[in-house]
């Protein structure tokens, strides 16, 4: 099950909405996402190594470093908001609702767990004791 509270700047209230069942299909949208992120990460990594140890880097590679480096959490903003509406699938849970109803300071954390919940991550009910 994944939630997410969006605030609605309209009628200045918070909106709760949740998704109790998530098609299974939907996690290779997380899974690519993943993957294209570690991919970014470790070439990012693979560059600065040489920077480090004092390589000079060709032209397409500085070029990508500066791409690279100014990518993080931008870069993953805008597919992660996608992935989001797409797992919840309801008309009020859009990219508009999310830019304008998630704080500022809990915004990338609460779409980070809203994926790792889809997958299973922080799934309370497959815990035994």
């Amino acid at each position: 099950m994944i939630s997410i509270k969006l605030y609605d700047p309209e009628t200045d209230k918070v909106n709760y909405y949740e998704q109790r069942k998530i098609n299974f299909g939907k996690i290779k949208k997380i899974l690519d996402f993943n993957k294209d992120i570690e991919e970014k990460s470790a070439r990012l990594r693979i560059l600065e190594d040489k920077l480090t140890n004092g390589v000079v880097l060709t032209k397409p590679e500085e070029k990508e470093f500066v791409s690279l480096s100014g990518e993080n959490e931008v870069g993953m903003l805008e597919p992660m908001i996608d992935i989001v509406v797409d797992l919840f699938n309801n008309p009020n849970v859009t990219k508009e609702a999310i830019y304008n109803g998630l704080d500022l300071q809990v915004g990338v954390e609460t779409l980070r767990t809203i994926m790792s919940d889809a997958m299973g991550g922080a799934n309370k009910d497959n815990s035994k004791k």
